[in-house]
């Protein structure tokens, strides 16, 4: 048994040498949290669906220098430079990769909780501190380095996707940039708001790395608007909206803004008519799709929406995305 999960493993890795994908021209993206390690008809539905971008989240950085999925918080996924993960995983994710573009979201904390992530970015960027466990810097032996040649060669990802809500250390997130160039990699961003932290890591990194914006449009970005965002912040990357649908937080109701298919239909029309070259949306959450109709969300509450199945609320949500584009 060790031999053939060897076999497989290495097997997956090699698939994975060539150059990383590029944006598509029409970007229709969904967030996969919940698919860790996931389950084959799961991953069936989300291919049949045809997204051309799945971003697998969220992942966080722990200050051994380990990476978690957040779906399992008790078992890392890379440990001491190799990845100790789910191996069904990779199988399933190179299926994906087939038809879509993959990104991995590193994802930090939110205000008041302990440290992750950015935090360590931050720390660990300096190779003039001494961290047990972690080698500091972004060489090429350095624990930063080692993680993301990881994510590229044995799980497979185009590009990583960068969610800082909280630490906000310009000079880390544009060092990781380098780190994405050296592996021929991309690196995205998920902001919800304009701030300097953004516009600097935009200032100083390659658009040829760093090559898309997700904007966040719910919760704290619940008045984010994609074509305001571009005007203010004037980067040569696209700009795309994320929503959040009905289903989040278990919900058939509005929480933290998510929205209807409608209603994300009614959305993509007015930010089209302010940013007219965009050219993609994103969906959040997997979870959120299967939780809107293990909730029986048609019946419970029809104002919600009416897909009874979640091959039927993925293609309706595909179609939301599209329209306009």
């Amino acid at each position: 048994m060790r031999v053939l999960l060897l076999l497989s493993y290495l097997t997956v890795s090699s698939l994975f040498c060539a150059a990383q994908a590029p944006l598509p021209a029409k970007n229709l993206s969904i967030f996969g949290r919940g698919m860790y390690p996931g389950d084959d008809s799961t991953y069936a539905l989300l291919q049949e669906a045809g997204f051309n971008t799945v971003l697998l989240s969220s992942f966080y950085i722990h200050g051994d220098g380990d990476l978690y999925s957040g779906d399992d918080n008790q078992h890392p996924v890379i440990h001491d430079g190799k990845w100790v993960g789910d191996t069904a995983y990779l199988r399933r994710v190179a299926a994906l990769k087939k038809g879509a573009r993959i990104e991995i979201l590193l994802e930090g904390r939110w205000y008041n909780q302990p440290p992750n992530t950015f935090d360590f970015m931050r720390d660990w960027v300096d190779s003039t501190k001494q961290v047990p466990g972690v080698v500091t810097g972004v060489g090429d032996n350095s624990t930063l380095f080692t993680i993301c040649k990881v994510l590229k060669e044995v799980v497979g990802a185009d590009a990583f996707c960068i969610d800082d809500e909280s630490v906000y250390d310009s000079h880390s997130i544009i060092e990781m940039g380098k780190i994405a160039a050296r592996l021929n990699m991309h690196m995205t961003l998920c902001p919800f708001r304009v701030n300097e932290f953004w516009s600097t890591v935009l200032k100083n990194t390659d658009p040829k790395v760093v090559d898309a914006i997700y904007l966040q449009c719910y919760d704290g970005g619940r008045n984010a608007n994609p074509g305001l965002w571009k005007n203010a912040m004037n980067p040569v990357q696209p700009v795309y909206p994320i929503f959040m649908c009905r289903g989040s937080f278990s919900t058939c109701g509005t929480s933290h803004n998510s929205k209807t298919v409608e209603e994300i239909k009614g959305e993509m029309i007015r930010f089209k008519k302010d940013y007219p070259e965009m050219s993609g949306a994103c969906i959040w959450q997997m979870a959120d799709v299967k939780n809107f109709v293990k909730n029986n969300c048609a019946v419970v509450d029809p104002s919600s929406g009416t897909a009874r199945s979640v091959k039927e609320f993925l293609a309706q949500i595909k179609g939301a995305l599209s329209t306009g584009l």
